[in-house]
């Protein structure tokens, strides 16, 4: 393979970071009429859209990662097609199978009524069985980016050399060693498999989650792993020392690992919250990093992206890793203060008779937030934290390959980026903490500045790479 195998060079796949943006704007639509449609008809959001919601778009993010390393892959060109295909269509058309699943129903394939608890069945609906496939593609689909990313040789997909580029691809002279895909590619794995038997075990059987933290296995494994990737990739791409690569690779390799043991001895065992959140604080200390390393601070080389517009994204990038180690932090403190066991984290149990998954009942049981947990800051953490990410990975690729998508002759829509994709997640951040303090009208900086912002930096992204594509496919290869 490239490189004697131990190291990868970062371009861009255009078509993939397409689907990335696709898969994104969907997840952004569905957040957005959610809350929208609560506030205008004060409904309850439906549970599929917020799955939906969430699910949606952090596969987005996840793919338009995998769209930077798929360029010099050792994979067969027919093999990359069916895996943009596959990152087009399983996130994107998921999200619709889920929602006619959730609003309309369908036939089921088999179903039983449970003797030892009346009302409750078990089934497997058809159109719930298609969503859970769809999903499962695009799960395959960036399993095979990320098994040759780490240099796993795949028999009859593999190549012993990477396939010449096609005309949507780009590569740069950025090289990443394979080390820091290996543990962020088995805790999105895990997670994602814990994911699927969650939807096995407890939705087929329309029961809430138990224990209940077992979602946070799920999701947080995730999550961090996706957010100690794009640490390092920041690292790697402004080209800080060798020394502090280091320090943050070693830092991502102990927490994920620990991390999620902490969640299993948690789920498993009862015992207090700091079981996780100990390990988690390590990958925090890596969080801490990336603040001085994106503003320029230890670096000794140019980075990629030369010129006035660097310090523009070195703030851009500062200013959402500010908004991090404090959304983060929020997070540790709700759960040593209320998440501590498992049991009263993440759902709720209904009342007896009520249908799955029903009303939350007068006295809580345990939902999402936990007992007693400021809403406020349950969402605080969660949302704009959720959006910070995406920001990381568009300011990433705009730093590498800004120039090459809109002109070097159009710096100040790079500029435009560079203040409005860290500015869409603050104003939905300083909406939250509004609400919490109980601010009149506080979450308006979400409502009528946050989600204009996104949508704003999703819709023109998505535009101006249809347009580098089309331009493209005119030209020769």
């Amino acid at each position: 393979m490239r490189n004697g195998g131990r190291t990868i060079v970062l371009g861009l796949n255009l078509p993939m970071f397409v689907a990335g943006l696709v898969a994104m704007g969907m997840g952004t639509l569905v957040g957005m009429l959610g809350i929208w449609g609560a506030a205008a008809w004060g409904k309850p959001v439906p549970e599929w859209e917020k799955v939906g919601h969430a699910h949606s778009s952090w596969w987005g993010i996840l793919i338009m990662i995998a769209s930077l390393v798929l360029p010099s892959l050792g994979l067969k060109p027919w093999v990359k097609k069916l895996i943009v295909a596959g990152t087009f269509v399983g996130p994107t058309l998921w999200i619709g199978v889920l929602a006619t699943y959730y609003e309309i129903g369908g036939p089921t394939l088999w179903r039983l009524e449970a003797p030892t608890a009346p009302g409750t069945y078990y089934d497997i609906p058809v159109i719930g069985l298609a969503a859970s496939g769809l999903e499962l593609l695009g799960f395959v689909a960036l399993g095979l980016v990320a098994l040759s990313a780490i240099g796993l040789n795949i028999p009859l997909l593999s190549t012993k050399e990477a396939p010449p580029k096609s005309r949507y691809e780009f590569l740069t002279e950025i090289q990443v060693p394979r080390r820091i895909f290996v543990v962020p590619t088995i805790a999105i794995i895990v997670s994602v498999l814990v994911g699927f038997a969650l939807t096995a075990l407890f939705k087929a059987v329309h029961q809430p989650i138990s224990p209940s933290a077992l979602v946070q296995l799920h999701d947080h494994a995730a999550l961090l792993a996706t957010s100690a990737l794009l640490v390092l990739l920041v690292m790697h791409v402004f080209d800080v020392r060798e020394r502090t690569r280091a320090i943050g690779i070693r830092l991502m390799e102990i927490s994920l690992p620990l991390t999620i043991v902490g969640l299993l001895v948690f789920n498993l065992t009862g015992v207090h919250s700091i079981v996780w959140v100990a390990p988690a604080g390590i990958y925090y200390l890596l969080l801490l990093l990336a603040v001085p390393v994106s503003l320029g601070f230890y670096s000794w080389g140019e980075p990629p992206a030369s010129g006035a517009r660097v310090t523009a994204f070195n703030i851009a990038l500062g200013v959402c890793f500010v908004g991090l180690v404090i959304l983060v932090a929020t997070g540790a403190y709700i759960a040593l203060n209320y998440d501590t066991t498992p049991n009263v984290t993440v759902t709720y149990k209904q009342p007896q008779g009520s249908p799955y998954p029903g009303p939350y009942p007068a006295v809580y049981i345990g939902t999402a937030p936990a007992v007693n947990t400021p809403r406020g800051l349950e969402n605080a953490h969660l949302s704009p934290g959720s959006w910070y990410h995406a920001a990381i990975a568009w300011l990433l690729i705009l730093s590498m390959f800004g120039t090459v998508l809109i002109g070097e002759k159009r710096p100040g829509l790079l500029y435009l980026f560079a203040f409005t994709i860290p500015l869409a997640p603050t104003f939905n951040m300083l909406g939250r903490f509004l609400a919490w303090l109980g601010i009149p009208n506080g979450i308006g900086a979400l409502w009528f500045a946050g989600h204009p912002l996104k949508g704003f930096n999703l819709i023109s992204l998505f535009v101006i790479t249809v347009i580098a594509l089309i331009i493209l496919s005119r030209r020769r290869q």
